[in-house]
């Protein structure tokens, strides 16, 4: 028994310890872009040695780590709309892509929404889906107040183009607004049916998805305001429905 013990001990320390979950060649390598962009600078150079890395190493999980690099240090420009479908394309499946969602929304691309749109239809984590909803929400409620910019004062297309691009600028400015907000109340109905009780930092998306879908349907320009019963300045009983057809300012104010 002895001397099985002891082989059995010389055969354990003939072999080394196996590292867990040691970094592939491919995190190595975006580790190294990451220290080596740290120490010299320059974005927009190192963006395409990044998106080089996603699509050498595009089945490994660091790519989608070089991928979304680009998308946070690289805003609106065409390297920002190549990582945006690479990461469509290759990188549905990853879980980074929930907390990342913040990110790709600030993208000012039109890809971005397309990525959205696709992680909320084959993500299979439900934390993602949930993210992709809800910024996929804020995207295009950013674009719908661009959109009201414009009708009110067309003068502004030249810097709207200029801002975003061309290409998402001429998408911003051929959007119709009443098709806009159907997609925003159809993303919201999504949100409150499908992700209701995942909290945010103010309220759950349930609510947040209620109060939005209010104000698009009632307090949108052109809808038809809801009913308001009080008191005027003087005490007499008003309700706003009586002063339909005419020009009404309101202001709510109060003391807390």
């Amino acid at each position: 028994m002895r001397i099985v013990s002891l082989l059995i001990l010389m055969l354990v320390a003939a072999y080394p310890a196996v590292a867990e979950d040691a970094p592939s060649p491919a995190a190595k390598q975006f580790k190294a872009l990451v220290d080596e962009y740290e120490q010299e600078g320059g974005a927009r150079t190192f963006s395409k040695r990044f998106l080089a890395l996603a699509e050498e190493r595009s089945k490994d999980p660091a790519a989608a780590d070089a991928l979304l690099w680009v998308v946070k240090n690289v805003r609106g420009r065409s390297d920002t709309t190549k990582a945006l479908e690479l990461l469509k394309a290759n990188h549905l499946g990853s879980k980074t892509l929930g907390p990342a969602c913040a990110d790709v929304a600030q993208s000012r691309s039109l890809a971005a929404e397309k990525l959205f749109r696709a992680l909320l239809k084959k993500s299979p984590h439900t934390e993602v889906k949930a993210a992709a909803c809800y910024y996929l929400a804020e995207l295009l409620n950013g674009e719908a107040i661009v959109v009201d910019q414009l009708r009110a004062a067309p003068e502004l297309a030249p810097r709207v183009l200029q801002y975003y691009g061309e290409d998402y600028g001429k998408h911003l400015a051929a959007l119709d607004p009443e098709k806009l907000a159907k997609q925003r109340e159809q993303v919201y109905e999504t949100m409150l049916k499908s992700f209701p009780d995942v909290a945010t930092q103010d309220a759950t998306l349930g609510e947040l998805s209620q109060t939005a879908l209010f104000a698009i349907r009632h307090l949108s320009v052109g809808r038809v305001a809801p009913d308001i019963e009080g008191e005027d300045a003087f005490g007499n009983e008003f309700k706003l429905s009586d002063y339909r057809g005419k020009v009404v300012m309101l202001t709510f104010w109060g003391h807390w």
